[in-house]
This record gives structure tokens, sequence and C-alpha cells, in this order.
């Protein structure tokens, strides 16, 4: 007699991790989404293409080489990104920090955002053993809005506050991670703005790691520089991330097809690089 077996149907779930820190803060008023919803996507990795909206093109290899170890993965529009902030925030002079910070200011001003620019704060980020150490260069000021085009870790943002005596300022970027330590381990905390310090934080994106991970975001821009010009950083947090040795001479050999005039005069000359692409 044959024995017939029922099919069973497994379904495997990716394990969120997105506390309900988020939603309060967002009710409370700290934290400004569109429509005031947490805007939050689960993935291992998300790119944040900053490059498009510049003119400038990549290997579509590239891109594909930088998913094939990390799946799930999403591909973010920094243009796209700043459409929907715009709406957000607030009619005030705006602190930028360098690098990120400039080129979201530019996509801003291109969807119609009416705050003046006030000053650039030069912000240094190298990798030492793979791990990154911030550090903030010449006087600091701020307005009474801070931008920058990420937030992640939170190190860049909390090294130029720390070395500035202002009271609380108001911070805006195109893309949060929601993944936030609990207790008091690292930059950020899960309550307010997660950041100290920052009143209230203008957001139209969240991300969040699945399986209890952290959320690799990673910027093509960045990554165009960083990758060649920073031994570190590919030999140790790239090929770590990436798929080792092998897969890093790929993704470097693919970006140094990549035009980055626009990201070398970004670098050296952010005001001119405004003037020239449509920030004034």
């Amino acid at each position: 007699m044959r024995i017939k077996h029922k099919e069973v149907l497994i379904v495997f779930t990716q394990r969120r991790t997105l506390d309900k820190y988020i939603i309060q803060s967002i009710n409370k008023g700290f934290i400004i989404t569109p429509g005031n919803k947490p805007f939050v996507e689960d993935k291992t990795l998300f790119l944040f293409d900053d490059l498009t909206p510049l003119g400038i093109s990549y290997p579509k290899d590239l891109v594909e080489t930088l998913k094939e170890q990390n799946p799930p993965s999403e591909v973010y529009n920094a243009q796209e990104l700043a459409s929907k902030l715009v709406p957000l925030l607030p009619k005030a002079e705006a602190t930028v920090l360098s690098g990120g910070g400039v080129l979201t200011y530019l996509f801003l001003k291109r969807e119609g955002y009416n705050g003046n620019l006030g000053n650039i704060i030069q912000t240094r980020r190298e990798y030492v053993e793979g791990k990154p150490e911030c550090s903030v260069i010449g006087d600091i000021s701020l307005s009474s809005l801070v931008i920058d085009d990420i937030l992640a870790s939170g190190q860049t943002l909390c090294t130029t506050l720390n070395q500035c005596s202002e009271n609380e300022t108001e911070f805006a970027c195109l893309l949060a991670s929601s993944n936030v330590p609990k207790g008091e381990k690292g930059y950020r905390n899960r309550q307010r703005t997660t950041i100290s310090g920052i009143r209230r934080l203008y957001c139209p994106q969240f991300v969040n790691g699945i399986e209890n991970r952290k959320p690799a975001i990673l910027s093509l821009r960045y990554l165009l520089t960083k990758a060649t010009d920073n031994g570190d950083y590919y030999q140790g947090y790239l090929q770590k991330k990436f798929g080792g040795e092998a897969n890093i001479k790929r993704i470097l050999d693919l970006v140094k097809e990549i035009n980055r005039e626009p990201i070398d005069l970004l670098r050296t000359d952010p005001l001119r690089f405004l003037k020239t692409y449509g920030g004034y």
C-alpha cells in the first residue's frame, strides 16, 4: 500500500529589526517623514546612486557585482529622494557637510528648496584597518539646519556636533539607517531623533538590516573615490563586504572606467561645483 505524503510548504521570513521608537518619534514630531509615516525598507545592501543625477554613467556590471554577495539589495536615486525631502524642510539657512552634504544641497535646490547656503563644514573620513575614523577640519559654526546625504552610524554628525558650542540644531538627510543599537552603545540611541543635540530629523526614507544585521549603505560617489584613493578601504572594508580579493579587483577595474571629473570638482572646489551643476 502506497502512503501519500502531504506536501509541506515552508516559508522563510526575514526578521525585521525595526523597533517602535521610530514610529513613536514620528508621532511626537521628533522625526519628520512624508505623510508622517515610517517609510522603512528591509534589505541587506542599499546602494545610494548619487552619480546618475550628475550625468555620470557607470557600468551595469558594477551594481550587479556589488549585489552578488549581498542579497537582497536596493538602489536609491538621490535626486528622487531629494524630491521627497524638499516638502518636509523649513525655510532656513543651511550648514552642509562636505561631500555628501554639498551634493544633497544641490539635489534639493534642483527640486525647489528655498533655503540659503550658510557654510560648508569640512569633514574627513578615513579607514584604518577597515574601520572608519572621522575628523573635522577648521572652525565650526552651525546654522539652524544641518544637511548631509546619509545617516548611518552617526559618527560624522556626532563628531561635528561635539566640536561646536551651539545649542541644538535640526538635521536633514536623504537616507537613514533605522538599525540603532539598544542602550548607550554607539553614536545613536533609540529615542527622539536618535542623535543627541539634534532636536528634529527630516528624512524621506529609512533602511533596515535583516536578521539583526546592520544594513550596508554604499554611496556610489563614495565608492568611486575611496576605492581608488584609500588602500585600507578596499583592502579592508570592501573585501569583507563584497566577496574577497577577486571580486574587489573586478570592482576596481569597473570603477576606473567612470568619469569622476564632477566628483573631483566637488572635493576641490565645492562652491564652483554648486555653480556648475545648478546649486546657485
